[in-house]
């Protein structure tokens, strides 16, 4: 195989342009990591099932990146194909009492088009850093409300089709979700209920409010570090008991408003937040015996350490 007949191939399958080695520091929120060898856009459900087969016939693994959070890449980079949502797989609708939305649509997108239409149920979104489709991937939510709770359908991309899924196939739990084995998320029907538009625009800004008090603001993160363990105190409160906020690594360190981000004042690398998110790790085992597990997505030759 040569690298001029698998960019042919990517880019028959999606219509445009293969861009290469285009360094992740420019596409996620956090603000590091290495090239992606390959980029390509896909702006259907077909196409992107089309960018998935031919990835799958050349054995190259895939990834299919929003808006670039709750991902971190190795400083030297991934050797796959990352999938860019554009087109109508960015748009949102109304559909009766809720929403049908494309999986690279902005969770405040989807938010506000609800506020518009007079639906409510999407309010704790408004300001979340993710599109609709890395949402229900891994079943994100925000002040004790889960995507899953709305999911009617999901569509779903596998190499060479397309097919739907009823919302009691996929198995939500705490930030998992059971899609198929190799499946992308490419549309999704929430179920929504009407409400009244002013009640729905003060919920709204009452949501944004406390996100941006209680989160670091105008900084470049990736969102939460590490899942809540379980039981009363959440990773956050653990992690600010265990003295993290106090830690830095090169240009990253523990955000001063909330222990479970990191920000990036300029110039971190992808090594130095795994030093920083293993010693994070490592205090909450050592004074609590509890290990907290990540959040964040990793991409290429990086990973945690085991906390000892």
């Amino acid at each position: 195989m040569s690298d001029a007949v698998l960019r042919r191939d990517l880019e028959q399958a999606a219509g445009g342009p293969a861009e290469t080695d285009i360094p992740f520091s420019r596409m996620t929120t956090i603000g590091c990591g290495g090239p992606a060898a390959y980029v390509v856009a896909a702006d259907g459900s077909q196409t992107l099932a089309a960018i998935l087969d031919v990835a799958s016939g050349y054995h190259l693994p895939w990834f299919v990146l929003g808006l670039g959070s709750n991902l971190l890449v190795a400083d030297n980079g991934w050797r796959g194909v990352v999938i860019r949502l554009t087109g109508n797989l960015r748009e949102c609708r109304r559909r009766g009492d809720g929403l049908e939305c494309g999986a690279g649509a902005s969770l405040p997108r989807a938010a506000r088009l609800a506020w518009e239409e007079g639906l409510t149920g999407l309010e704790p979104l408004e300001g979340v850093p993710g599109t609709l489709g890395g949402a229900v991937a891994m079943n994100a939510g925000a002040f004790g409300m889960s995507i899953g709770d709305k999911v009617e359908w999901v569509e779903v991309a596998l190499p060479g089709k397309v097919s739907r899924l009823d919302a009691d196939q996929l198995g939500f739990a705490y930030r998992s979700c059971r899609l198929p084995a190799g499946a992308v998320v490419s549309r999704a029907a929430l179920r929504l209920s009407p409400g009244d538009r002013d009640a729905i625009r003060r919920s709204m800004k009452v949501y944004l409010s406390r996100r941006e008090t209680s989160q670091p603001r105008g900084a470049r993160t990736f969102g939460s570090i590490f899942r809540n363990p379980g039981g009363e105190a959440g990773a956050g409160e653990l992690l600010d008991r265990a003295g993290c906020k106090q830690l830095s690594c090169g240009a990253a360190a523990v955000s001063g408003t909330h222990a479970n981000f990191i920000v990036n004042s300029g110039g971190a690398t992808a090594a130095d937040i795994i030093t920083l998110m293993d010693a994070c790790r490592h205090r909450v085992h050592q004074r609590f015996g509890i290990v907290l597990e990540p959040e964040v997505r990793f991409l290429g030759d990086i990973g945690l350490k085991e906390p000892e």
